[in-house]
């Protein structure tokens, strides 16, 4: 459980720096392409195990990396415009939701047990997502840009889903550090040929403002995936309670450290999805 704890601390600096730094304007491509630099270096600095290039780009798990890593960096471009476009509600109900894939994927391809308590409380989680996340909208606006939030709970979900077949098959405890490297590392070159292409983007040298969150979402960003890999290769519980505790505690963190840091305000519907999030998490921690 160390391991699942780590990965949603993680990620919960991921949503604290995020918030910080829209407040000084940073730019969101010069913000990601820092943040997949630290955590190139972070997975091949403290990787023990010995590898070569050549070992790396014959192993079975490359394709799988490359994939992830291409996946990541669109994922996070997608939810910045979407979050600028649609509005923070929309967005985060899209990519948590998003979890509902790779636990049917982990139920259906793996045949892991289901029970009517195990289903309940994946169940309640989900819908717990859902009334955490909930913020009014503009309905109009909401049906415009439908498809980018269905892409990004789309990609999301397939891209967690992907990480657990590359988990289960592919990426031994001794890769877990150079698999997220590679996959960090796919990322960030994908990003600077996307600054290549948009010089306009990089038309300002980047602010120290850029430099410390891009490094912060770097350390938060490899930590995530990391622990989270260790987590599934070493938590006595299915994969699929793995996927929901990690989302749900993320969601309960995130509305904790807006309620206390950033004052955000939230409804009896918010409140109550927090409830139900209790419930499901002591639902799925008796698995």
């Amino acid at each position: 459980m160390i391991y699942l704890l780590l990965s949603i601390l993680s990620s919960s600096v991921i949503f604290i720096t995020f918030k910080v730094t829209e407040r000084f304007k940073t730019n969101l491509i010069k913000l990601i392409t820092v943040n997949y630099l630290v955590a190139a270096i972070l997975g091949f600095s403290f990787n023990r195990h010995h590898f070569s290039i050549l070992s790396a780009l014959t192993s079975d798990w490359l394709p799988y990396a490359l994939l992830i890593g291409f996946s990541f960096i669109l994922m996070f471009f997608l939810i910045g415009y979407s979050t600028r476009l649609s509005g923070v509600a929309v967005t985060t109900i899209a990519g948590k939701l998003s979890m509902v894939i790779p636990i049917l994927f982990s139920i259906l391809y793996f045949s892991e047990k289901t029970t009517v308590l195990k289903i309940s409380g994946l169940v309640l989680a989900t819908i717990a997502v859902l009334l955490t996340s909930y913020r009014p909208v503009d309905k109009a606006k909401n049906l415009k840009l439908i498809l980018l939030p269905l892409a990004i709970f789309l990609g999301s979900g397939i891209t967690d889903s992907i990480v657990k077949y590359a988990q289960s098959y592919h990426v031994p405890n001794s890769m877990s550090l150079l698999f997220p490297a590679v996959v960090f590392l796919t990322a960030l070159i994908i990003g600077l040929i996307f600054i290549l292409i948009k010089p306009k983007s990089i038309s300002n040298n980047i602010s120290i403002a850029e430099l410390i969150g891009g490094s912060i979402l770097g350390i938060a960003n490899f930590g995530s995936l990391y622990f989270f890999i260790l987590a599934l290769n070493n938590s006595k519980l299915d994969s699929s309670i793995v996927f929901g505790l990690n989302n749900i505690c993320i969601v309960l963190f995130s509305i904790l450290i807006g309620f206390v840091l950033f004052k955000e305000k939230f409804s009896r519907v918010n409140f109550a999805g927090v409830l139900m999030a209790v419930i499901a998490i002591l639902i799925l921690m008796n698995f």
